[in-house]
Parts: structure tokens; sequence; C-alpha cells
């Protein structure tokens, strides 16, 4: 990917987004009318057809300005890590995960919500399918706290990564079996859960922020729905 195929994703972007229309040939050609939304959707979704486009996902979250451009990219990488995820060796899942870890820590707090949050979908994916493939992925944890000693705005980060870690440890993923998503889960409420909890209330403790204790909250509620209740089939 260029600069100019860059700028041709941003505008496809704010046709899908924002209605705004785009002309698939030249910006002086009237003859030919403006793509439609579900136009401009097909086209980005072409991001998600091949593993090879990841390098391209990666250059949008680099590159691009553009919220909407981000949350495609993230989007696509979430579809690609997830239809593809045998095609990687760990390495390679190793660093994408660490990739996306280092680009909420530098650019999380001044992203739009839809986007971090697509990219904390993206890290607790890649956690739960490599669970078993490197002790790297079962210290999210740690890595987590390194946000939640920095400022608020990455405590807030840190705590929406604890609870979408439980939520996405706690839901079947398409392409795997009850037994491997069961296994998965219960290793990591069994690792990781209480490690959680404690640091959700710790956090909340020392900060008293409202916002802080909203998402801290959040994070005790689904800590206790996958203690007590159970697994989910």
């Amino acid at each position: 990917m260029d600069d100019a195929q860059l700028l041709q994703v941003e505008s496809l972007c704010e046709t899908l987004y924002l209605g705004k229309p785009l002309n698939p040939n030249s910006s002086t050609d009237t003859n030919t009318p403006p793509l439609t939304r579900e136009e401009a959707q097909s086209r980005l979704l072409s991001l998600q057809s091949n593993a090879t486009f990841i390098p391209q996902c990666q250059y949008i979250l680099d590159r691009s300005s553009s919220q909407y451009a981000l949350l495609v990219a993230s989007n696509s990488l979430t579809e690609l890590i997830s239809s593809h995820w045998n095609n990687f060796t760990i390495g390679q899942r190793i660093d994408i995960r660490n990739y996306v870890l280092g680009y909420l820590a530098n650019n999380g707090p001044g992203l739009q919500d839809f986007v971090t949050l697509s990219l904390i979908k993206l890290v607790c994916r890649i956690t739960k399918l490599g669970w078993f493939d490197d002790v790297t992925h079962r210290e999210l944890t740690e890595d987590v706290t390194k946000f939640l000693q920095a400022t608020v705005d990455h405590c807030i980060l840190g705590l929406k990564l604890l609870n979408a870690l439980v939520e996405e440890l706690n839901i079947p993923s398409s392409g795997r079996t009850l037994t491997q998503h069961r296994k998965t889960s219960v290793s990591f409420r069994d690792l990781c859960l209480f490690k959680v909890w404690q640091l959700g209330l710790t956090t909340a403790g020392q900060l008293q922020s409202r916002a802080i204790c909203e998402y801290y909250f959040n994070v005790m509620k689904i800590c206790v729905v996958l203690d007590c209740v159970g697994l989910n089939d």
C-alpha cells in the first residue's frame, strides 16, 4: 500500500460511514454515478479476504488519521487473524499481539472509543486463540498492569482490556470446538481471573475516579459471572 491507496481507503470509509459521495473513477468524471455505501463496504471488505493484507492493515493504522479507516483496519485484522490463525507461526502471532498492544499504549488515549474497543477485541482474540501456544499470551494481565500504572486515560484502557479479556475468554469462537473453548476458559479462570479481580480492585481504590469506578464495576461483574455461573456453551 502507498499513500494514494491509503487516501482511497479513507474516501471509501467516508462513503460507508458518513455517506459522502465518491466517484469510482475520478473527480472530473461526471458521467459515472458515485459509489453507494454498499459498494464502498464491498471494496473495503477485500481487506479481509486474504492474510496477505495484514501489512496493508498495519500501514493504515500507522499512517491514517481517519478514525473510520483505523476501525476498518482493526476489524479487518481481527477477521484475518481469526480466519487464518493456523497460517501464522507462533512468533508471528506474538509479533502481531505486541504490535497492537504497543499501538494502544502509544495512541490509545487519542483514539475514538469505537477504535480502541476494536483494537482491544483484537488483542483479546489473539490471546484466546494463542492461549496454549506460548506463555506470552497468558501474561496479558502483566501487560495490562503497565497501562494501569500510567495516566488515567491509560488506566481506563487497561480496565477496558481486562473487561474485554474476560468476555472473550467466556465466549466460544467459530472454528473451534466446544472442548477447545472450555479448556481455554478453564485455564484462564484458574490462572488469571483472580488476578484480574485484584487489578481492578487495586486500581479503583487508588484512583477513586468516577470513570475508573464505572469500568471497575464492569470488570467485577463479568468476573463474578465467569467464576460463579460457569462457562458459556
